[in-house]
Formats: C-alpha cells, structure tokens, sequence
C-alpha cells in the first residue's frame, strides 16, 4: 500500500501536473495549490511562497484621513498601497487605495469590522484562493511543472493552428484572433485520465425512507464500498449482532472485507482513500463524507487520521479533491446541453438509468435487516453506478470538467458543485484582472439603466426572446434550422458589453438598437464582446470544423468533441446570466439590448424565408421549423444569415412529423429512426402520477411507429380508445393506489413550514405524524394521494380506494392529456364523449 501524498516541501520538482483545486490554508495564511503529476498520479500541495496577500480596493474619493488612520492601526492590516486600474465602466484610468490584509476574513468575513462592512469596497467578495490564481494567472485544468520551486506553463502547439481552420473573414479582427489564438492553445492541452474512487457509505436507518442526520451521526457506518479506474473492489462491512451472513451474490471480483469494530473499519477505509487523487460520491458533500467526518469524531478517531475536510456546503480531501456527482447533475445547463436531457430525476437512480440504462439494486424492508452479502451487494452497485457516471463515453464527464475548468478559471471540484453562471462569473474576473480593469460593483452596473421592453413572463425584467405561434396539428418532413450561438454572436457582432450599452461617451448615443432606446459603443470593444464572441468563434469556426479534417485518429476526435460540448454548456448560458439578479456582473441594458437583437434576426430570417417560398410552422428563440424545404432553400436562406445578419444558421435535425398543439412551446416530434422528441409536455414529467404518467408514454409509443400521414387514423384511434380504457379504470376504482401515488421529499421539518394552507404532501406528513405511525422528519420520502373530504390529501399507507378523488385525477389527466390531443385534431372531453368535464360524471 502506498502512503499518502506529501505536502509539498522546499525544492519540489514536478513533471507535467494538472492544476486540479487551489484552498486557503489558514494557519499558514497562504494559497495552497493542488497538482496532480500525470508521472505517478498522486497530488503535491504547492504553499505559495511569494508573499501574496489578501486585498480589496477603495476609491481615493472615498480614502479620507479618518478612514485611513483607523486601517493603518489595525494589527490585521499589512499596509495600503497606492495602484492604478482601468475603470471600464467609465472609460477611464481611476487611482485606488489598495487594503493589504493578513486573513482574507479581515475584508469579506461576517462582522461588523471586516473592510467590505465598514467602506465602500471594490473586489472584496472574491475568495482569496481565485484572487491569487486570478493575480498568478495560473489556470486550473491546464498542465505546468514545477522547477525550482518556479510553476512553468507546459506549451502545447495545436495539432491544427487555428489560421488553417478559421475563415479569412475572422482572421481579420486582431483583437478576436488573438483571444481566439489563446484559447485553442489552452483547449488544445491533452485530456488526461484522472486517477478516481467512487465511495458509498450505508447507515443503520432509524426509519425507513430517511437518511440518518449527518451531523450528529449516532448510527454506525455497517458498509463502505469502493469501485476505482485502476481495478479497485473493495467492500467493508461491520460485523453485527443477529445479522444473517446470508448467500453471497456480489460480483466475485468484489474483495469483501469484514470487521468487528467500527473504529477498525472506518481506519482501513480511509487509509484506502488517502491513496487517490479524487474521491467521487453521488450527495457525498450532504452525506456519505459528513457522515464519515463525523461519525469518525463519535467513534474517537484523531482529528489527524481523518482525512476530510468540512467546508460550510461542502466536503473535501486533505491532500487530493472530492467530487458531488448530486450537485454535478442537478446543473441544468449540464443536463440540457451536455446530456441532451437523457436523465429527468436527480437522484442516483435517475441519473443512472437516464444516463447508463441501469439503476440500483431493489428491496423490500430496512437496509439494516439484509444479510451481509446482500448489504455488500447493494452498497457496491451504488458506488458502482455512481463510477460509471463519470467513465461512460470514454470519461465524457471528467473531460468535460476539465474543459469547462480551463474555461472558466475555475478549479474542478469548484465547477463540479457550481452554476454556469460561476463559471462565466470566474472566467470574466479573470479577464479583468488579465487587463488591469477593475471589477465593478453590482450597484455602479444598476446604474446603468433599465430595460426598453415589457416583460411577458411573470417574475422576468424585460421581453425575452421570440417565440411563433405554431402552426396546429401534424406537419410531415420538418425541418429544424438552428442559429449557430445565437446569443453569443448577437453579442460579439453587436459589441455588447456592461460598458458599451449605453456607454459614457456622448457621440455614440445616435448609435441606437432597433426597438429599444439603448446605443452601442463605437470607440472600443467591449469585455464581454470580446471574450464570449472569441469563444464563440472558436466552438462554431474551429472545433466544429476539425471533424472535417481527414486523418484525425480517436484520442483528436475525442478531444474536439468533448471541447465543443463543453463550449456549448457555456456558451448557451452566456446571454442569460447577464439578465440574471445573482450574476455579479448583472446588467439589464444588456441582456434587454440582446434579447431585443435577437428578436429583430429571428423576424427578418422569417420574412426572408417566406420570400423564397418557405413555410414557417413554429419558431422557438433561436430555432426555426420549416415544413419540407428544398436543399437549395437552405442554402439561399444560410447564406443570406451570414452575410446580412452575421449570424450562422444551420441544419439541426429533420423530423419524420412533428404534432403542435396550441400552445407555445408544446410539442412531439418523431425522427426517421422513431426515436421522440417531447418538449414542454406535462405528461412526461416525474411529478405525474404513474397511472396516466403511463399513459402519457403509452399514446407515445404508438405516436413513434408512425410513419404516413395514412397511418393517423389507425394511430389516433389506439390512442383514444387507450385513454377511454384508462378512465373507465379509474372511475370504477380499477387503479392499485400506488400507481396514482404523489412521492415527494419533506424538504424541511413540517415546523419548518409556514402556517397556513400547506402543501399537499406536508399535510400528509403531518396526518403520519398524528397517529404516530412512525417519526417524520426533514428528508422523508412521503407518498400520498388526492382524496374527496376536508384535507384533500392522504398518506399513500392510510388510504382506501373508496377515499379516491376521482374527480381531481380524471382532471389532471384532462391536462396531460389535452395537450397531446390537441395537437391531434382532439380534445380530451370529445374523446371521452362528453362536452363538459361536469358530464362525465352527473350523465
């Protein structure tokens, strides 16, 4: 067994390294760097040795000498010094006071003496460990040595120089070449394999369908698996009382280990895990390494031997990182635009069956009382699972974060647990700090003005982007033309920027947007323009373009693939984080002035198509649906974007039909292959009961084999009859109730919810707790269902068929049903034979 990585000590060398994560060590008051060398795969600390410190800024207007004597005699303030930086806003280059601390907490901590509390502050919301990567240039997931204690950047040549790929068009703008030049170099580096351990831990459950608090841990750890991508099976159970050994059923490579003690258990365990880089769990930040941590602590374990580390939302590992699949999942952008939103649920379960097609094992009863082979069986299945997330499709998740690390500056296990909007947040700052600009505050950008447009969706700012009506019922041979990064190159095109909608400068208010009252800067480019235009270019006009180069083997294409997804998951999130409060660099000219664009391009692209003989049936933000154009029809209408509106278009997908309903942005769409497209339809939600959420993919099924116009009638028919059948079922009390159950989590104790009407699965809970079946608490599964009387609502285990609101089912499958009808020429009272809701039941 090899022991655990060292921290870095004077005279290091290190070969090619990874930037994996940066911390804060504050006991030393240094950045710490994590490196993990490609050579031996273990990770090195590198304690900053040159003298970098904590700061903030202060405006000199602001600087007065009260203020200045009461920070020089601070014991926790190094010094003040005296800077310049480029204050984009105002075009201008403003003199600052800078605030040299001895603890970062001396500027952003929580009292009332922290620098940010008592002054007006510029950049003293940013975690000390980016501020020093931000100031060292230094990029996470990119690959340096370490030589003399000197970090020297490893230098890669692309294998395909950017000038050979990019049209001469975008060659000509030096700005835009050379952000594009830097980052293929940077997005060039090799994707190395990061050696990684998936752990799941399982608890003595006090009840079923709870998980035990971590925080207190008072239940023993009884099992702890381990799958890993160098060979590693490992499972380790506790030895307990009464519990059956049972048949052993885990996969025969699985090396089983058994221990009386638990103190015994948990020291072999992490001794094991010391030995990795990465430490990979699904909820491990929540639970599986709280637990550990504090369990650990109960048991009487040395704080020494105990390699994690407790953040306040977070976990890690002394010497490697750790990496929440949960929170990696949950990221929406990552759903849609990198997993083509395969995976619905979030759980483990969810992901994996949406992802992997498998799922975990089933059983009935408390995990405690399974036999130990059983135990080991299931406790190993999800650690397995929860591996294979991040190896399937050639390691296609941790390459994707190492991109989107590079990207955004950020470091890995940082990106792993944070929005896009922290990515984009990070990648900015950093472009600031690499020109000497100062980061505004989010009031100065306020100040900017306010949006041209009236919002339509409630609790928005401003009008978001176009959306046609569809043109209802089925259309056959449809064809999906989609604007290449709509957004990103309404902003590069457009020069839009904080600083460059309605800029300071007098002359370029004549420069207005059709349909607002903004005005774009002329005199300079903007920031934003810049860097989200140049990775723009680079995902559209470079990676997009090398699958067309011959000779390219399969670690290249890999690559390019893998970048050209991770620029999408960023890219397509870039315009909307700029209309979004939290955004730190929120600004809503600008993202009013981009939606207000891309409206203009989408209505010109459709009176255009129009003219050369095209049929628009729908159009949704940056995709235009065209029933049976011709090839030359495409061509003319690309090329017209191109050259008139500087955007791209092109060929998304052709479906075999599409079916519209009335509404906006409903809509099932069959491809050649039978596979289906369902977007915004209810009945393919989890929320929906399992009887008509069945249904719902039932009516689907039959939808898909569809292959003529001829082929409706026999189609709709099964369709109508099905629905017909379902409803008779549940007026007849036909349906087992589980399949009309509602499970949803109890987010918070049922104290911890307003008084008043509360929702359905509360009161529930609530009628659980009253007659004492069993103990309710926050992170409870409770199953109910809709039910006629006061409370409308009972838990799934004190119901009767006869309580049944049929009624309020028979409604939701109305809506769920209805939309799909609609599309179809139907409605869900015609199929059922009836004209209003009422007759179904009083005739």
């Amino acid at each position: 067994m090899s022991s655990p990585p060292p921290e870095v000590e004077k005279g290091l060398e290190l070969s090619e390294s990874i930037l994996l994560s940066a911390t804060y060590d504050g006991t030393l008051g240094k950045a710490v760097i994590k490196f993990y060398q490609l050579r031996d795969q273990r990770v090195y600390l590198w304690h900053d040795d040159t003298g970098h410190k904590p700061y903030c800024f202060v405006r000199m207007e602001n600087m007065d000498d009260e203020l200045r004597a009461s920070l020089l005699g601070r014991s926790d303030v190094s010094a003040i010094d005296y800077v310049e930086r480029r204050d984009l806003l105002n075009d201008k280059v403003v003199k600052l006071a800078k605030i040299i601390t001895r603890d970062p907490l001396v500027i952003g901590g929580s009292g009332e003496n922290a620098i940010r509390n008592i002054t007006t502050a510029w950049e003293a919301d940013i975690k000390y460990y980016e501020n020093y990567l931000y100031d060292s240039g230094l990029i996470p997931g990119a690959l340096y040595e370490v030589q003399n204690r000197r970090i020297i950047p490893v230098h890669f040549d692309s294998t395909f120089p950017i000038g050979k790929v990019l049209t001469g068009r975008n060659q000509q703008d030096g700005d835009f070449h050379k952000a594009r030049e830097e980052w293929v170099n940077l997005l060039s580096q090799p994707l190395p394999v990061i050696r990684r351990v998936a752990l799941d831990i399982e608890v003595v459950a006090p009840e079923k369908d709870r998980l035990p608090n971590p925080d207190e841990a008072k239940h023993p750890v009884i099992a702890v698996s381990l799958v890993s991508n160098d060979g590693l099976k490992e499972v380790y159970l506790l030895n307990r009382p009464n519990t059956q050994l049972g048949f052993r059923s885990v996969d025969p490579e699985v090396q089983l280990h058994r221990a009386d003690d638990e103190t015994v258990l948990l020291s072999h365990l992490f001794k094991k895990i010391q030995e990795y880089p990465c430490i990979i769990t699904f909820n491990g930040d929540d639970f599986d390494l709280r637990y550990l941590y504090n369990r650990a602590k109960v048991i009487g374990l040395q704080r020494a031997d105990i390699p994690i580390t407790m953040g306040r939302d977070f976990t890690s590992i002394k010497n490697g990182i750790h990496i929440d699949l949960y929170k990696t999942f949950i990221n929406r952008s990552l759903q849609i635009y990198a997993f083509g939103n395969r995976y619905v649920e979030h759980s483990l379960n969810g992901v994996s069956a949406g992802l992997l097609g498998e799922s975990k094992i089933e059983f009935d009863g408390f995990i405690g009382d399974l036999p130990l082979y059983e135990l080991a069986r299931y406790c190993y299945q999800d650690s397995l699972l929860a591996f294979k997330l991040t190896s399937f499709d050639n390691d296609l998740l941790m390459k994707l974060l190492l991109v989107i690390s590079r990207v955004a500056k950020m470091p890995i296990d940082d990106v792993s647990r944070l929005g896009v909007s922290n990515w984009i947040r990070s990648m900015m700052y950093f472009e600031h700090r690499k020109r000497g600009a100062l980061i505004p505050r989010k009031e100065e950008l306020e100040k900017i003005g306010s949006s041209s447009s009236t919002a339509i969706i409630k609790g928005k700012k401003y009008k978001g982007g176009m959306v046609v009506n569809p043109t209802t019922g089925v259309h056959f041979n449809v064809s999906v033309l989609d604007f290449s990064s709509l957004y990103p190159s309404i902003i590069k095109v457009n020069n839009l920027s904080y600083e460059t909608v309605r800029c300071v400068h007098q002359e370029d208010k004549l420069n207005l947007i059709k349909g607002t009252d903004h005005w774009i800067c002329k005199k300079r480019r903007g920031i934003s323009s810049l860097v989200i235009g140049s990775l723009r270019d680079v995902r559209v006009d470079y990676y997009k373009q090398l699958p067309l180069v011959k000779g390219l083997n399969a670690s290249e294409k890999s690559l390019y693939q893998v970048v050209s997804q991770a620029l999408k998951v960023i890219l397509n999130a870039s315009y909307g984080v700029m209309g979004a409060d939290l955004y730190p660099l929120y600004c809503l000219p600008v993202a009013d002035a981009t939606a207000s664009i891309g409206r203009n391009v989408i209505t010109e692209t459709i009176e255009k198509a129009k003219k050369i003989g095209m049929e628009v049936v729908y159009g949704d933000t940056d995709s235009l649906f065209l029933k049976a154009p011709t090839t030359d029809q495409i061509e003319r209408i690309t090329k017209w974007a191109s050259d008139e509106l500087g955007v791209e278009l092109e060929l998304e997908k052709t479906y075999r039909y599409v079916a519209f309903s009335s509404r906006k942005k409903n809509y099932l769409g069959v491809m050649a292959d039978g596979s289906v497209d369902i977007k915004g339809l209810t009945g393919k939600k989890s929320h929906v009961p399992r009887f008509i959420r069945d249904g719902f993919y039932d009516a689907v099924a039959t939808l898909s084999k569809v292959r003529s116009e001829s082929d409706f009638k026999n189609a709709t028919q099964e369709i109508k009859e099905d629905i017909r059948k379902r409803a008779l079922r549940l007026r007849q009390g036909d349906v087992p109730l589980e399949q009309l159950a509602f499970h949803v989590m109890l987010g918070k104790s049922i104290e911890g919810y307003a008084k008043g009407i509360k929702p359905q699965h509360v009161r529930a809970a609530e009628q659980l707790r009253a007659i004492g079946k069993r103990e309710i608490r926050a992170g409870n599964i409770i199953q109910y269902v809709k039910t006629i009387g006061r409370e409308g609502v009972k838990p799934l285990e004190l119901a009767k068929p006869s309580e049944i609101d049929k009624k309020k089912y028979e409604e939701m499958m109305q809506s769920t049903f209805d939309q799909l009808l609609d599309s179809l020429g139907y409605s869900f009272d015609e199929v059922l034979g009836a004209t209003r809701l009422e007759d179904l039941f009083w005739k």
